[in-house]
């Protein structure tokens, strides 16, 4: 509903005025009136409208002086001039005023509707522009909101990396790549940004474990041959996995390539059935030469290993609340009673105890 205020020293206009927009009723209000200067620049003051009608020459202030003062006070307002005159002098400052229309007396309710349709066509479009700006801004304010969330996860991810925390790397870098994911939808864009992302990682690695196969890390022109978005990604993620790895063994003091495959092997296959045979195949040597490495390299056996990751992802799992029956097939133990036992015995809790300890902190 449009709000209108009407200013005019004769009654009859004013009258007129509200009669003939009386009929669009649905669509306008006449919300106010007054019959002098004064007494209408209160009103607008009062009621804020969105358009003010009001005669040039009227007592106590003129229109076009009311109006001056008006829109210091209420300038999204439309104001139209209604005169008996039209000498160009008060067209000119009118104009200059920003007035929207003009109508000479008498008033006829086709002046009225010409130039209420002008404006009501204008504040549609001003209308259309104030949304299109507010979106712009709430779109500008979502990106700037995205890079300090990207910020925030390359910091986490770099300490992880320079504390040693393969967790915390590889859920922070992870989190990286799925963010520049969103951030750079177009692939020469993506590629280079995770090349830059990935090298920074790559370099911190090589300033804490100057060992490290380079060959292992990023390379722009493997990068360059991923054509796709999830293709770049998934390069990316290799490259973290190997990162890990070399994390894992620096942990564990091993610097035995194949037991920084087996490590890596481990991490991504922990929840399903393998055991050294499998190892063994794997890393290309005798499943007894594997055992004696792999407890050399790493310091404890590859079960204890294995045993200690499973609890560690299960009691993270519990932590998210996941039925101790899911997490015990999710870690790779498929006797349930079994997994029960074994978490038992490590960690000093049943599973079900353990999850009711950490979600009642």
């Amino acid at each position: 509903m449009t709000r209108i205020v009407v200013i005019d020293d004769e009654y009859v206009v004013v009258e007129g005025i509200k009669a003939l927009l009386s009929r669009r009723q649905d669509q306008y209000q006449v919300a106010g009136w007054a019959y002098d200067g004064i007494e209408g620049l209160s009103v607008v003051r009062s009621l804020q409208p969105d358009i003010v009608i009001t005669d040039i020459r009227i007592p106590g202030m003129d229109g076009l002086s009311l109006i001056e003062t008006a829109k210091d006070f209420c300038p999204d307002t439309f104001f139209v001039v209604i005169s008996g005159y039209t000498e160009f002098e008060y067209a000119r400052k009118a104009l200059s005023l920003g007035v929207k229309g003009y109508i000479d007396k008498p008033v006829s309710r086709e002046k009225l509707e010409d130039v209420l349709s002008r404006i009501e066509e204008e504040r549609r479009l001003l209308q259309n522009e104030r949304i299109r700006s507010e979106s712009e801004r709430e779109e500008a304010l979502r990106r700037k909101q995205q890079y300090e969330d990207l910020e925030r996860l390359e910091e986490k991810s770099i300490q992880g990396l320079t504390r040693s925390d393969t967790g915390l790397f590889l859920e922070s870098s992870r989190k990286v790549l799925e963010k520049l994911g969103d951030l750079y939808p177009e692939t020469t864009d993506l590629r280079r940004e995770c090349y830059k992302y990935l090298c920074l990682a790559g370099d911190i690695l090589m300033e804490e474990q100057p060992r490290t196969d380079r060959e292992e890390l990023a390379s722009f022109r493997d990068l360059e041959k991923q054509e796709t978005v999830p293709e770049i990604l998934e390069y990316g993620e290799k490259i973290l996995q190997n990162i890990s790895r070399y994390m894992k063994a620096h942990q564990t003091g091993s610097s035995h390539r194949a037991i920084l495959e087996v490590l890596n092997y481990i991490e991504n296959h922990y929840q399903e059935d393998i055991g050294l045979n499998e190892l063994a195949v794997h890393a290309r040597m005798s499943t007894a030469y594997l055992s004696v490495l792999f407890k050399a390299e790493v310091g404890e056996s590859f079960i204890k290993y294995l045993t200690e990751l499973r609890l560690k992802k299960a009691k993270s799992l519990l932590k998210e609340g996941y039925k101790v029956k899911e997490v015990s097939e999710m870690v790779g133990y498929n006797n349930y009673r079994y997994f029960c036992d074994i978490f038992k015995k490590n960690v000093g809790q049943t599973p079900h105890e353990y999850k009711e300890s950490v979600w009642t902190l």
